[in-house]
């Protein structure tokens, strides 16, 4: 009964987008993401749907246990029908996106679950048989991409079928085209029309939620420190920290930050190491800003074991949920070590997060640190970098360049997130 209760209380608990204008007639639209993922790979598309005139409490994220064997089928309806009684509506759009494909498809096999549903897009997923349903009765999109190196996509007899080359399996999730796509069809062929929300504003609204990295287990009762961020400078414009509360489900309150400042998210859990988020600048109202902890058991927690906690050397990880870091395409370093190699990020791995840190001997190899990581996803370099009060570390990412401070890992844990 108590994972019941949090997940209808999740869904009453995220705050809105400041909206002069919407549509409150239309479907509501739940968004399930992938594996070790969670709601904010969804935050550029939900930007999107507002900006084209969708009201936010029409939009949700179903965050799930994607390593757990809790009953994600189960806590999927429950959600569903909270989003139902929210709307006062009678059915959902649905949007899966990889491993929440193959949650969400063989859930609408079900004949009363299937009737929850109006319309499913199935993205980057594993293959299916057709449209979904019992009776292949739910009108079906899936959109895929050949180049994604996580699941190999095609065309599916009985579906609308979008294919976009050249995207990796984040990007299939992320891009533009598949808003235009998705939009299209949940509203009869229309394109969408951008209003341009914020363009005259110098402030964004911010609030996101503290959740354990992969099983998406709510941190309540944690402190979040927020800084502006000079990413010139490799340092905090002030250190003076707005300072947020998580709530018993996680979320941390909105606030307001210059769109286009740097900002740094310092996250101090009772269950977990501190861990210090440097994020590019919120040009959009941003209510879905994730901060993850390391759990204390199970799969993720193992694999961090080899993360150091020491005052020797510094930890760090590159992290995007939008784009994967691939060899040949993208551009990564960090000081003078390049981390889009052949060995580091191949195209296969689909690198989502790229840690950085010394395997223990003191000394730089440059290559992967040796049981880290599950075949995708994660990446970790042999790197030794000394910590410092003085000198700071320069990540350059596809032209984007950030200074940051050298801080021990027995302080903090460094993640520098890119959009």
């Amino acid at each position: 009964m108590k994972k019941i209760f949090l997940i209808s209380v999740i869904l009453f608990s995220l705050k809105g987008f400041a909206q002069e204008t919407c549509d409150d007639k239309k479907l509501p639209i739940i968004f399930v993401h992938g594996f070790l993922a969670s709601g904010d790979s969804w935050a550029t598309q939900i930007q999107r749907f507002i900006k084209s005139g969708y009201c936010e409490d029409r939009l949700f994220v179903f965050d799930w246990n994607t390593i757990g064997e809790e009953k994600s089928d189960s806590l999927l309806e429950i959600f569903i029908r909270k989003v139902l009684i929210k709307t006062k509506t009678l059915s959902v759009n649905l949007v899966a996106h990889s491993a929440g494909g193959g949650l969400c498809f063989p859930f609408l096999k079900d004949s009363l679950r299937a009737k929850l549903v109006s319309n499913y897009v199935h993205i980057g997923s594993l293959p299916i048989t057709g449209s979904a349903g019992p009776h292949a009765e739910i009108p079906t999109m899936n959109i895929y991409s050949p180049e994604d190196k996580v699941v190999k996509g095609y065309a599916i007899d009985g579906t609308t079928n979008v294919m976009e080359p050249g995207f990796d399996h984040l990007q299939v999730a992320s891009s533009g085209l598949t808003f235009e796509s998705v939009y299209s069809f949940f509203n009869n062929n229309q394109k969408p029309v951008f209003n341009n929300i914020q363009e005259n504003q110098s402030l964004s609204s911010i609030s996101g939620r503290v959740v354990t990295l992969g099983e998406n287990l709510p941190m309540s009762i944690d402190t979040v420190l927020l800084y502006e961020f000079d990413a010139q400078k490799g340092e905090r414009k002030t250190n003076k920290p707005t300072i947020l509360l998580t709530d018993q489900n996680g979320f941390w309150p909105s606030t307001l930050v210059d769109k286009n400042s740097f900002l740094e998210f310092e996250l101090h859990s009772k269950k977990s190491r501190v861990i210090r988020y440097y994020v590019e600048p919120q040009q959009s109202n941003n209510h879905l800003m994730y901060l993850r902890t390391i759990p204390t058991s199970g799969l993720v927690s193992g694999l961090m074991r080899a993360v150091p906690k020491n005052d020797s050397t510094v930890a760090l990880a590159i992290f995007s949920s939008n784009h994967a870091i691939i060899y040949g395409r993208d551009s990564l370093t960090i000081d003078t070590v390049n981390l889009s190699t052949a060995t580091l990020s191949p195209a296969k791995k689909t690198i989502a997060a790229s840690f950085v840190f010394d395997d223990g001997d003191g000394k730089t190899s440059k290559t992967n640190v040796k049981g880290f990581g599950i075949g995708m996803f994660l990446s970790a370099t042999d790197y030794y970098i000394k910590p410092s009060n003085t000198e700071k570390s320069a990540l350059y990412f596809n032209g984007k360049r950030i200074l940051v401070p050298r801080i021990p890992s027995k302080d903090a844990v460094m993640v520098i997130m890119f959009n």
